[in-house]
């Protein structure tokens, strides 16, 4: 498989499981913050969406990401040049996402800045910087498990320190973005959000390295992981209630270090979750089309950002709960599609190369 580091490795059932419904999470989360009314949103299926598009998503899919580039010998360069491609591909999918509202406000139909939506610091401009970032870390500490965990833990404990370092106005607050700020197109800046990365590296390495990582067999000891589960289930409602809040002062987007505590037990109880769901289930036909979804997750993340931040310019917040539900399987539908198209394309020309 290829990771959006493009890192060529034997695919892996659970990541694949993980991506999938990170994929689905991703699509409804994004409709339910665009699309919805100001009541569908406070309701409690809006809290569950929030949730649902909150801790399985970004940072599972991120600490995929981590984990799989422990798996690389590419050199630095490498990770400089791939971190910069995914960079400036993320800035090229904010503006083709918002091609619509742009084109509107060049024809003075909308007053906003436009500068607010090509210069989102989202998923793609957080990979490449990650990317870039690790690059620069295994030069210093190579495969020692213990520093990637260290700086995992300290990127998210001094996130609220810097954002007192950023600024609202100016060059500046479009470069601070993308590292820690806290403007309102700062989505998942650099901190804290590359401690999931690194603490996905950190775990590859430590299921390499350590005896207990090699000892480890799910499908006989999982029922050690029960007292996990029921911890976390049981303190969903104060995760719910900071995924609910995405820009407030410690909410999502900029969160510390407890909630970045609660996320770290949070991956490890759902990733043995779907370790077993592929253990026993991977050759169900649900379980292998999710597996798919995580397979093309970055061709489908970047159709389903075109379509709904496109319609987003016309239906922004005025959809009642049966039109989200409706809009959830109209958009699914049309970037499976597409991503079925775009597939089939790949195997056709793959063999003319």
């Amino acid at each position: 498989m290829i990771d959006p580091a493009g890192i060529k490795i034997s695919r892996d059932g659970t990541a694949d499981l993980l991506k999938g419904f990170a994929v689905l999470f991703m699509i409804q989360v994004h409709i339910m913050e665009q699309f919805a009314t100001p009541d569908t949103y406070s309701s409690i299926v809006g809290k569950i969406s929030m949730f649902l598009g909150g801790p399985p998503c970004a940072p599972v899919f991120m600490a995929v990401m981590g984990y799989f580039l422990a798996f690389s010998s590419k050199s630095l360069f490498y990770f400089l040049k791939r971190g910069a491609f995914l960079f400036l591909g993320g800035i090229a999918l904010n503006t083709a996402r918002s091609a619509n509202l742009l084109v509107r406000i060049y024809n003075g139909e909308v007053n906003n800045d436009p500068w607010f939506f090509i210069m989102g610091a989202d998923i793609l401009t957080l990979a490449g910087l990650s990317l870039i970032l690790i690059g620069i870390l295994r030069l210093a500490f190579k495969n020692k498990m213990i520093f990637y965990f260290i700086i995992s833990v300290l990127v998210a404990a001094t996130t609220p320190l810097l954002k007192m370092v950023g600024t609202k106005d100016g060059l500046l607050s479009y470069i601070t973005a993308f590292l820690w700020g806290s403007e309102k197109w700062s989505y998942f800046p650099l901190f804290p959000w590359s401690s999931y990365v690194l603490i996905g590296y950190a775990l590859r390495l430590f299921l390499q390295q350590t005896p207990l990582g090699k000892k480890i067999n799910i499908r006989n000891q999982y029922i050690y992981f029960i007292p996990l589960w029921i911890g976390v289930i049981f303190t969903i409602p104060y995760a719910s209630g900071i995924a609910h809040n995405l820009s407030g002062t410690g909410g999502y987007y900029h969160h510390g270090i407890l909630f970045f505590g609660w996320i770290f037990f949070f991956m490890i109880s759902y990733l043995v979750l779907m370790k077993l769901v592929e253990i026993y289930y991977g050759d169900q036909i649900i379980v292998r089309f999710i597996k798919w979804i995580g397979k093309q997750v970055t061709v489908l993340y970047i159709i389903q950002w075109l379509i709904i931040g496109n319609i987003t310019t016309i239906l922004f917040r005025t959809q009642d709960l049966f039109q989200i539900s409706a809009w959830f399987v109209a958009v699914t539908l049309a970037t499976i599609l597409i991503g079925l198209f775009i597939e089939k394309i790949r195997n056709k020309v793959k063999p003319s190369l």
